[in-house]
């Protein structure tokens, strides 16, 4: 009798856990999708972002990257206020360090558009910080997060130089 209970939940769980494999793979692509129209088309961007956040409800990373993308849409389209609420969802949802990194990373972009000074530096820091977190585990991080990492790598170096050069610190613009 107690084998017999075991082994139903046993299969209980392997059912589960492959029905939710797949289902994170999808959210991923679908977040990818997203990612890859970022410069090319925001209503795609959009779209992408929308349908894997419907499809994460129990995948909060997957979430945090589809507000992620959400969020630049929502930049780009001079839309702050949407932009800022979608960001600091994200630190409430999860504790991806790579996800963290972009919203902060966003963030940074943020306050340089609204003229933020002060707080482009908190989020500069907390940027940095999370950067340093990830290093030390860099070696032990997926594809898909190794991918993400080099895109917030170098949206880092981006918005640091830009925000350096329209403050009129061009040899830190440089830098960057």
């Amino acid at each position: 009798m107690w084998l017999r209970h075991a082994l139903k939940l046993l299969l209980t769980i392997i059912v589960f856990s492959a029905c939710s494999s797949p289902d994170r793979q999808a959210v991923d692509k679908l977040n990818s999708l997203s990612y890859a129209y970022h410069y090319r088309n925001l209503d795609s961007t959009v779209y992408y972002a929308r349908e894997a956040f419907s499809q994460a409800s129990s995948y909060q990373d997957g979430q945090a990257e589809a507000l992620n993308n959400l969020a630049f849409a929502s930049i780009a389209r001079m839309h702050y206020e949407e932009a800022r609420q979608k960001l600091d969802t994200i630190t409430k949802i999860t504790d991806n360090e790579v996800e963290l990194l972009i919203a902060y990373i966003q963030q940074m972009r943020l306050c340089q558009r609204r003229s933020h000074n002060r707080e482009f530096y908190d989020y500069r820091e907390k940027a940095l910080r999370s950067l340093r977190r990830i290093n030390e585990e860099r070696s032990n991080l997926s594809e898909h997060l190794l991918a993400r990492l080099h895109y917030a790598e170098t949206e880092l170096a981006i918005v640091t130089s830009t925000y350096y050069y329209y403050v009129g610190l061009e040899q830190q613009s440089g830098a960057a």
